[in-house]
This record gives C-alpha cells, structure tokens and sequence, in this order.
C-alpha cells in the first residue's frame, strides 16, 4: 500500500521495492523462530523454577546431628504410650502395642481409624515429638533414616511406577545388583511355571539369601503370569510409553519392589485392596513362605487378608480396643466379630447375585 505509489511516483526504483519485498520475507521467518524461542524460553524458566523448588526443598524429617549408625536391625517394633496429633487433630491415642521381630500384626477398623498414621510412624514419614515408637529397643529418631529406611518395606494403597520396564521398577531402589537365575535361564523362560512353583523353585529355602532375583519377587507378589502375558515379558514398558497396568497389578509390582529389597519390617498398607481373593490368597503363601523371621505390619479392612497374622489390632478414633488372634477376637464378639459377620454377608450376597 505504501511501496507501490513510491516506486511509481520515482522515490525507490522498482528493483528497490523488489528487493525490500524479498527481504521482508526472509526476516518474516526468523521473527516467527524468534517468537517461537522466546516462548520455549519462558516455559522452560517457569520448569526450572519448579524443578529448582523440588532439588533445593528442605526435608520435613531428617537426621539429628548426634545420630549414629545403629547395629543392623531385626525387626522389634514398640509403641509405647503413643499419642500423636496430626494438623493438631488427635489421631493416635494411648497405643501400648510389642510387636516381636519376626511377626505378623495386621490393623483392622473403619476408615479414618489412625492405622495408616500408626504404620507410618515406623519408617518416620510422620514424627513424633517424643520417644514414643520404638525398633529393637532404640528410639526410630536415633536411627540415621538412611538406615532405617533401608531396612524397611512399605507399600502404599496408591502405588507410584515409572515410564520404564517392569523389571525396572520391581529393582528400583535396590542399591546391589540383583541376583540372576541359578540355572542361567533368562526371565523369560519357564512360560508354564505357576507363582507357587516360582517361589518354590527360586527360593532357597525356609531362608532367602543376601539377594533376591526380579523373578523370585515378582512370583512371590502374585505377578508371573501377568509379566508372562505381556508382549516383551519384563522389559514391558509401562505407563506414557507402554501399556497401562491396573490397579492390581500396580499394586502387585510394588510389593515385588519392597520385598526385592528383602527388608526386615515388611509394611503393606492397604496395598492388596485391588485384587482379588484368590491371587490375595497367592501373595500371602508366597509371603509366608519366604518370611525369613521378617516382620510384618498389615493395614487392611478385609479379614480375609489378616486372619492368619499372629496379631490382630482393631482400631478405633485412634485407638487399639482389641487384640488377639483371629479366633481369640471372633470369641469376644465384639468390633471384629461384626465386621467378620459383615463381610461373610456381603459375600453370600455377591455370590448369590
């Protein structure tokens, strides 16, 4: 609109104008990548502000000057006139509870009952402000939470798993390298093996050795056949760039994490609540078969997951208002005994629908 009268009037000559068209558009794409930079320049700031809030954030726990390294666990564990508020909301209340190393104690109550908060205090994901929780004897706050940490399983209700293979995330963690198979075979083999013949064939023993194979810890959290199934077995990829697993099996590949760690406190945490009875039933013989004097904390509202622990707790509004075996607690015919009473109900009714 303002090249063309110019050249016709004589002040720029037609080669002129041709010339400042051309250059026009050369300079239009290099204003466009420009832009286009800039924009990316922003974004990835605002990301590095957020990654750079992540590295440089201070833990909520950590490790008193005066903390030294313990001797190695065994796996005691004592609440000793706990009382614990959360938000400053009481959540635990008066726990008076031993739990001796190599056994099982499962928690049992409605939801909001303080059992997750009671667990979590182990490995300390939430503190204490005195010495209340105990592990062989020594207060959890004079352990290094490194060496605490390491010596503890802890699976979660909602279980988190990386975009990389399922062998990668059940070795996630595990600061030595895996053993492999005895016999040399590679992790696809055996396609017709069942989880039962896994355990037996992998396990050496009423005792597990120093280290643990990813086959041995997926057969013992029920997943085998699944692993089997998928198309490239363990080196499967999961999440964004591979298949979705559900919420079982994301359950399950979490177990075969915690206890391919072969940790001395097994904590599950509601962690078998999106799978079946039957393969429940799987990875509770594959855990018992290879507990190797392990101790156990188990969180669950099924009874079917906690009536063989050596110990039941049953909580409510943050405390222990009974305890004893499964048949001890159904002879009480109090709190538990209902919920046994609930739950069979509710299975008569599913079974006849």
């Amino acid at each position: 609109a303002v090249g063309v009268p110019m050249a016709v009037r004589g002040e720029i000559t037609a080669g002129e104008f041709t010339s400042f068209i051309l250059y026009l558009q050369r300079m239009i794409w290099y204003l466009i990548a420009l832009g286009y930079v800039v924009n990316l320049y922003q974004r990835g700031t605002a990301s590095l502000k957020r990654f750079n809030a992540i590295l440089e954030a201070e833990p909520a726990i950590k490790d008193a000057p005066e903390v030294r390294e313990q001797p190695k666990i065994k796996g005691k564990i004592e609440f000793r006139d706990l009382n614990f508020a959360y938000n400053g909301t009481p959540t635990l209340k008066n726990i008076d509870l031993t739990i001796e190393s190599g056994s099982t104690v499962a928690f049992v109550g409605k939801t909001g009952s303080g059992k997750s908060t009671l667990v979590s205090l182990v490995p300390r994901l939430m503190d204490t402000k005195s010495e209340m929780v105990f592990v062989d004897d020594i207060p959890v706050g004079k352990f290094p939470l490194k060496q605490l940490r390491n010596s503890i399983g802890f699976v979660q209700q909602e279980t988190f798993l990386f975009s990389n293979s399922i062998e990668a995330n059940i070795q996630f963690g595990v600061d030595a390298k895996p053993q492999g198979r005895k016999d040399g075979k590679k992790l696809s083999d055996d396609k017709n093996t069942s989880e039962f013949e896994s355990i037996e064939k992998f396990s050496t023993g009423p005792h597990l050795s120093g280290k643990m194979s990813v086959e041995k810890a997926a057969a013992i959290a029920g997943m085998t056949e699944d692993i089997r199934d998928f198309p490239n077995g363990y080196q499967q990829l999961v999440g964004e760039r591979g298949i979705t697993l559900s919420g079982g099996q994301k359950q399950r590949t979490a177990i075969a994490r915690a206890v391919m760690r072969n940790p001395r406190i097994l904590i599950l945490d509601d962690s078998l609540s999106a799978v079946d009875t039957l393969t429940e039933e799987k990875i509770l013989h594959g855990l018992r078969e290879v507990r190797t004097d392990r101790t156990m904390l188990i969180v669950s509202h099924r009874i079917s997951t906690i009536k063989d622990a050596d110990q039941i707790c049953v909580m409510q509004n943050g405390e222990i208002i009974e305890r004893g075996t499964h048949d001890e607690l159904l002879k009480l015919d109090g709190e538990y005994a209902d919920l046994y009473q609930r739950q069979l109900l509710e299975e008569e009714i599913e079974a006849t629908d």
